[in-house]
Formats: C-alpha cells, structure tokens, sequence
C-alpha cells in the first residue's frame, strides 16, 4: 500500500499535466463573426438593422409590417431580412465556422498509459507503469490548420452576406413586379372601360340605323376581350403577390394589401460602366469568398508539404519493476516519412490550389460580364422608356382623341377607332413593361456590383482582400 501512495505524487503529476495541456481555455465566441455578417450585410438592408432582424424568430412578426397595411419596399426588405430560413442557415454555418477554427487551434490531446503487472514465477513484487505521451508534430502543422479555418471561417461571412445582398435584391424586384402588376391592372380596368363604352355608343347608333348591326357585334367582341385581359392581369398581379410574400416569409398572409412603392427604385447608379466594373472586382461578396478558397488550398498544400517531416511524439513514464526499483524515463517517438513521404500528399494539394485560382479567376470574369450585360439592359430599358415617355405615349393620346372624335362625326369607321384605342393601350403597357424591365435590370445590377452602387456602403475589409492577393499571387 506504501507503494502505490509513493507512486500516487508522480502519477498525479503527469495526469495534471496532460489534462491541462488539453483542456486548455476553449472559449468559442460567434459574435464578433456575425457583427462582421451584419456589417457586410448592410450595404443593402436600407434603413433595417440586420443584427436585429436576426435577433427575431424566423417565423415570428415582424415590426416592420403586420400584412394588412399598404407595403413598401423598405418594409418588404425588413420582413425578408428577418424570415429567410436560407440565411439563417447561412448564420449558423458562420456558428460552426467559428467553432471549427477553435478546434483547429488546439493541441492534440496527450494519451496516458498504465498498467499493473502481477509475478507468475512464485516471486514477490509487482511492475507497475504510468506513462504520458503529447505528439508535437502540431507545432509545425498547426498554422496551416488554423489558416485554412480562418479562410473557411471569412468565406461562410461572406457567403452569407452574399445569401444576404441577393435575397434582398430579388425581393426588391419582387415588389417592382408587383407594382407593374398593379398598374397593367389599372391599364386593363381602363381599357375594359372605354371598350365598354365604345360599345354601348355602337349599340345607340344601330338602334337608330346609322351603323350596321355588324359593328355592334365588333365593338362587344372588343369589350369582351379587354374585360378578360383584365381578369387576366388580376390573376398575376395574385401571382405575384404570392411569390413576393414566399419570399419575405409570410407564405399564409392575406393578398389584401397594396405596395405603395414606384416600379422603378430610386438607386444613384453610375453613368460610367467603369465605375460599375471597379465595384464588381473589389466589393463582389462571391469573388471575395473565392478569395478565400485558395487561401484554403494553399494552407492545405502547405500541410501537405509537412508530411516530408517526421512526426514527433515526446513521453515521460513512471515504471517500478519486479524489485521495487522505481524509475522516471523521459523518452520520445519518431515516425520516418519512408513510404508515405508526402509526395502524392503535396501534388494533390497542389492541383487543388490551381483548381482554386482558376475558379477565382473564372468567377471574377463572371462578375464583369454580368455587370456588363446587365448594364446594357438597363441603358436598353431607359431608353425604351424615354421614348415611350416622351414621343409615342403622346402621339397614341392625342391620336386615340382625334380618332374618336371623327368617328363621332362619322368621318372615319370602327375598326380604325377600335385599332387606335389598342394601339394605346399597347404603348401603356409597353411602358409599364420597360419600366419593369429597367427595376430589374437595377436590381441584378445592384447585386452584381456588390449590393450597393455607392462605393462607402460596401464594406469589405480591403486589409483582408490584399492579403489575399498577395497570397493568390505568390
């Protein structure tokens, strides 16, 4: 019993040891990280605060609308900001992340060994032996471990701030396609009218023999279709209610409400498509997690390359023999990198990191073509709306009001009226198209640059984006 007391100081000491080499102080703190998601994500989050939309459940109310009121855009980008379950995912990927990279900082846990002999040969006496062991191979190993986390850690940031800038983007062209919808309605409604009307003036004129029985049956044939492309344009301005309210989250509230905001939004964009392509490089959320992705594959190719060193382990053992004899060894264990000397390790990573700056390479010329087409569009659309605006919109008023005029004067037959009101209606609908084609185009835009067209809102930490050049270029 006197032995194993003796013994019991030393084994005591080796186990503190270990334990608290191991245990160390694991501290995983995700806040800091999502504060730098809600910063990146607030190039496009208007006046709402992300850090708080992000505080509220996911299915819960929003302040910032109860689904009755008339909605507008800034409301509508504050509910989808709070009820997006993809980016909450998104978040708690940041979450795990985070705890990733903790993990990664951490030494290997020692193993402690132990064993108690008995003697067989009718002899007094007992082996005993306790030993520690902590492989120190890390040290080495353990930089490209930890900055392969980081990367992987800013990469799940800027993928959800992406998820972010791009939802919130496309709910914004969601409500600009709800309000064309409301005002091709309105068109419709307006259209179906006059028609009506136009018919009733055909029927008092048959009844009185001055137009045949014929025309009558034209002018209800017009009425009748431009009542239906108004229940038609009903039907989607309804469809597009439902896939605006899927995408703030509010999938089960009523279609009762009306969107206030204009179709077009009211973004400052740049005039010159250079000022555009300078955003799209330097602040484009998906480039500057790409970015990332070969800092990653260098840490992994440098990883790699510490397989051509042997692995180290150190130990310390207690051992008391058969005599009584007691002793402390101090010893170590070297695995020699013979077979598996890292050299398929190394070429692997390597291609890895070629495939990487390739995809980095490939989605940065993505991103100037993107913005590129995009811009195009929209300039096509300003243009088609200036001249729908200015030229065409005024010449089909003041036509259709000299035309039905002449007709009431008996100058001029019903099918030149009945095509002048369409051609009317056609411009007003043209119009109303293109201006939904400019909100759209703006949007894309808007998201292609970056999510913000003024250069102070994005917020990419340029520290961390030239470190990551330099990286990609060495």
């Amino acid at each position: 019993m006197s032995d194993c007391f003796r013994a019991k100081p030393i084994f005591i000491s080796i186990l503190s040891v270990s334990l608290l080499s191991a245990s160390g102080c694991t501290h995983i703190d995700a806040q800091p990280h999502l504060r730098e998601a809600a910063t990146l994500s607030s190039r496009v989050t208007g006046d709402a605060d992300p850090q708080q939309a992000w505080s509220l459940p996911v299915d819960g109310e929003s302040p910032a609308w109860d689904g009755v009121a008339p909605l507008t855009a800034e409301a509508a980008v504050a509910v989808a900001l709070q009820s997006d379950p993809q980016l909450r995912a998104e978040l708690a990927l940041i979450c795990a992340a985070t705890a990733d990279m903790v993990h990664a900082s951490l030494p290997p846990n020692p193993t402690i060994s132990f064993g108690v002999g008995s003697a067989i040969d009718n002899m007094t006496g007992a082996p005993a032996m306790v030993q520690g062991m902590q492989v120190l191979s890390w040290l080495w190993t353990n930089p490209w471990r930890v900055q392969a986390a980081e990367a992987r850690l800013q990469k799940a940031i800027f993928s959800a701030a992406e998820r972010c800038v791009s939802h919130l983007n496309h709910t914004r062209e969601l409500v600009a396609t709800v309000a064309a919808g409301q005002e091709t309605l309105m068109l419709n409604r307006q259209h179906a009218q006059l028609a009506h009307r136009t018919a009733e003036l055909v029927r008092e004129q048959v009844n009185v023999g001055e137009l045949p029985l014929l025309d009558l049956g034209r002018a209800r044939l017009d009425a009748e279709q431009a009542q239906a492309a108004a229940i038609a344009s009903d039907y989607a301005l309804l469809e597009a209610k439902l896939e605006l309210l899927h995408a703030m989250g509010r999938a089960e509230t009523g279609v009762q409400w009306v969107i206030t905001s204009p179709v077009i939004p009211d973004w400052p964009v740049p005039t010159r498509e250079i000022d555009l392509l300078d955003l799209a490089t330097t602040e484009r959320l998906d480039v500057a997690a790409a970015a990332q992705d070969v800092i990653a594959a260098m840490s992994a190719a440098g990883l790699a390359r510490t397989e051509q060193i042997p692995e180290l382990s150190v130990m310390l053992t207690w051992q008391r023999n058969s005599s009584d004899r007691r002793a402390l060894v101090p010893g170590a264990a070297v695995t020699l990198p013979i077979f598996h000397d890292g050299t398929a390790a190394t070429m692997a990573a390597s291609a890895q990191l070629e495939a990487a700056r390739m995809t980095l390479l490939a989605t940065q010329e993505n991103a100037v073509l993107e913005v590129r087409n995009l811009y195009s569009e929209m300039l096509n659309a300003r243009a088609q709306i200036n001249s729908l605006q200015e030229v065409q919109l005024e010449a089909a008023v003041l036509n259709q009001e000299r035309t039905l005029a002449a007709w009431q004067a008996g100058e001029i037959d019903l099918t030149t009226l009945l095509d002048t009101q369409r051609r009317r209606i056609a411009v007003e609908q043209a119009l109303v198209t293109q201006e939904l084609a400019l909100a759209r185009a703006m949007c894309a835009l808007r998201t292609a640059v970056g999510g913000s067209f003024e250069p102070a809102a994005n917020t990419i930490n340029s520290a961390k984006l030239k470190s990551s050049d330099r990286e990609t270029d060495s």
